[in-house]
C-alpha cells in the first residue's frame, strides 16, 4: 500500500499493543493516568501563560527564533501548544494521541528543528510545568511526586515517538538517497558500457567506409576458420583491388577516390548478407569472408557485388576479385587462404588491364587432393 494511504503509526508499524508495551517499559499505569487527569480542571486557566512564557524563553535563542521566522508561525505554534499541553492531562494516551505526537516529530523533522533544539523545548515546557504543579500541590499542602513523576513519565513516552518518528524519517531519506545512487550507479554503469562498447566498434571500424578494419576482420576470420575446422564446413574468401583507382585520384583528386571506396562500401552493404563480413585492408584493398559458401558458388556473390557497385559509380572503375577456400580436409591454414586469394586478384588485375572490365579469378581445389589447384576465370563488362 503507498504511504500517502497510510497513517504515520501504520507507516512506522506502531500498533495498539507496541503502545501497550511502551507504556508498561516505562511503568506508566492506570494511577498515573489519574493523577494527571486530575489536574486538568485547574491547569487549564494557566495554560496561556504557561504557552507564552514558553515562546518567550523559546525565541531568545537565535537558531529557534530564525526556525520560527514570523509572527503568524508563532500565533500558529502558540494554537499548536496550546492543544498539545491540554491533551497532556486528558487521559487518552491511545493510538489518537500517538498519532498526534508522531505528526508532531514528523513536522519538526520536515522544517529542520534539530534534536537537541526540540529537547530543549520539552525540557522548558516540563519545568514550567512542574512549577505550577509544585505550587498547586504546595498551596493545598499536598505533595506533587505522583503528579511530577507522571509527567515526565508521559514525556519520556512522547519523546520516543517523536524520535522514532525522525529516525523513520531519516532512514526514508537514506533509502531514496541509496535508491538514487543505485540508479545513478546503474545508469553510469550502462553508460560506461554503450561508451566501451562505441570505442570498441570504432577502433574496429575504418573511419571511412564503417566497414572493419584489418584487425577486426582477423578476429572475424579466426572464428570462422575454426568454427569450419570443428564442423566440417566450407568459407571462401575475396581479395578485392579497384581498377584505374589511381587516375581517378590523379584526375578527379582524392574526394572523389573517396566516393568510390565509399560506393563499394555501400554495394557491400546492399548485396552482401549480414553474416558475410566486408573489411577494408587498406587503400582500395578489400577482404570479403563468406562463411559456409563453397568457392564454386562465389562468383554468384562477385556479379551481385560489382552490379551494385557500377549502377552507384559516375567514373570509370572497376574490380578485380580473387579467390579462394577453406573446405572439409584442407591443410590451409587462415593466412594462406588470405595470399592466395590475393594472388588470384593481381591475375584478375592483369586481365582486366586487357579486357577493361571487372575480373574474377578463383583457386579451385582439385578433386584429386586436398589442396587449392585449379584456376576458374570470369569477367564481366563494365
Amino acid at each position: 500500500m503507498r504511504a500517502c494511504l497510510q497513517t504515520l503509526a501504520q507507516q512506522m508499524q506502531i500498533t495498539e499493543q507496541d503502545i501497550s508495551q511502551r507504556k508498561e517499559l516505562l511503568n506508566f499505569t492506570a494511577s498515573d493516568i489519574a493523577c494527571l487527569t486530575a489536574c486538568s480542571d485547574w491547569i487549564a486557566p494557566l495554560i496561556p501563560n504557561i504557552v507564552s512564557e514558553l515562546y518567550l524563553q523559546q525565541t531568545q535563542i537565535d537558531e529557534i527564533a530564525n526556525l520560527i521566522g514570523d509572527q503568524q508561525t508563532l500565533i500558529n505554534l502558540h494554537s499548536a501548544m496550546t492543544r498539545y499541553i491540554t491533551e497532556l492531562f486528558s487521559g487518552d494516551y491511545g493510538m489518537n494521541y500517538v498519532e498526534k505526537r508522531l505528526r508532531i516529530g514528523k513536522v519538526h523533522q520536515r522544517i529542520g528543528v534539530s534534536s537537541k533544539l526540540y529537547l530543549s523545548g520539552v525540557h522548558m515546557l516540563q519545568n514550567l510545568l512542574i512549577s505550577d504543579i509544585h505550587e498547586y500541590f504546595t498551596r493545598h499542602k499536598q505533595s506533587p511526586a505522583k503528579t511530577t513523576n507522571a509527567l515526565r513519565k508521559l514525556f519520556y513516552f512522547d519523546n520516543q515517538l517523536v524520535f522514532d518518528t525522525y529516525v523513520s524519517s531519516m532512514q526514508n531519506e537514506l533509502e531514496e538517497v541509496n535508491q538514487q545512487l543505485n540508479e545513478c550507479s546503474e545508469n553510469l554503469e550502462k553508460t560506461i558500457h554503450a561508451r566501451t562498447h562505441q570505442l570498441v566498434e570504432l577502433s574496429m571500424r575504418d573511419s571511412l567506409t564503417g566497414l572493419y578494419n584489418q584487425r577486426a576482420f582477423y578476429q572475424e576470420a579466426n572464428k570462422v576458420f575454426e568454427l569450419c575446422q570443428r564442423t566440417d564446413l566450407h568459407f571462401s574468401l575475396l581479395y578485392i583491388d579497384f581498377n584505374k583507382f589511381k587516375q581517378v585520384n590523379d584526375h578527379h583528386g582524392h574526394r572523389i577516390g573517396d566516393q568510390v571506396i565509399k560506393a563499394f562500401a555501400n554495394a557491400c552493404r546492399d548485396s552482401l548478407r549480414k553474416t558475410e563480413t566486408t573489411a577494408r585492408f587498406g587503400g582500395d584493398e578489400f577482404v570479403i569472408l563468406l562463411p559456409n559458401t563453397p568457392i564454386e558458388n562465389a562468383e554468384i556473390v562477385c556479379r551481385r557485388l560489382t552490379s551494385e557497385f557500377e549502377r552507384q559509380l559516375d567514373v570509370d572503375v572497376s574490380l578485380s576479385i580473387g579467390g579462394a577456400s577453406y573446405f572439409p580436409g584442407s591443410s590451409l591454414n587462415l593466412d594462406t587462404i588470405i595470399q592466395l586469394a590475393d594472388r588470384q586478384m593481381y591475375i584478375a588485375k592483369k586481365a582486366a588491364h586487357i579486357s577493361d572490365t571487372s575480373e574474377f579469378r578463383f583457386m579451385l581445389r582439385d578433386s584429386g587432393s586436398h589442396n587449392d589447384a585449379g584456376l576458374k576465370k570470369h569477367n564481366t563488362r563494365h
